[in-house]
């Protein structure tokens, strides 16, 4: 695979180097197989791996860039009389409040916001985000209450890996427009 020497916490790049090995063995593993279930379902674990390893390395980039993600909270709400209507909702409450913008926390972080960050910043492409947010609603089919509306098949996993590769070429390039 790619040179991951960009990723200077060892743990997470051992973790990474691991996760792409376990990748190709279970790619290795799934050609063998017979049974198109289990195909699919060792599709499907590498997609959640593939993706759980991209948004990782973003991951590591944004935390690196010492950048922030925010969103607005409202502070200090305070209820209007019921006598303000809002015309367009009338049922709604009226509120006045303090806006303010909060870091999220990491653990708030997940990859939407992560490619809608890198987006912004014109370190992700367009297609790019789209493709990733893609790959990621199949893995999002790994939660059994998720309706799969189509086969995980080899396709879909070469596109992910191809992406994963991509991913791990470009990060250093955006770790210097830091």
């Amino acid at each position: 695979m790619n040179d991951l020497s960009f990723i200077k916490d060892p743990d997470l790049r051992k973790t990474l180097e691991d996760s792409i090995e376990y990748i190709y063995t279970l790619i290795e593993q799934a050609k063998r197989e017979e049974k198109q279930l289990y195909k699919e379902e060792t599709y499907r674990v590498i997609i959640l791996y593939v993706v759980s390893a991209i948004e990782a390395v973003l991951l590591y980039l944004y935390k690196t860039r010492g950048e922030k993600i925010t969103y607005t909270e409202y502070k200090n709400v305070h209820n209007l009389p019921t006598s303000y209507i809002y015309k367009e909702k009338p049922e709604g409450q009226l509120v006045i409040a303090v806006a303010e913008q909060v870091e999220k926390k990491e653990y708030q972080i997940g990859l939407h916001d992560l490619v809608k960050f890198f987006k912004q910043k014109n370190i992700l492409k367009d297609v790019t985000a789209n493709e990733i947010l893609e790959i990621n609603d199949v893995r999002n089919t790994f939660h059994f209450s998720k309706f799969r509306t189509k086969a995980c098949d080899l396709p879909q996993v070469e596109a992910a890996l191809k992406l994963l590769v991509y991913t791990l070429e470009r990060a250093p390039y955006a770790l210097k427009t830091s």
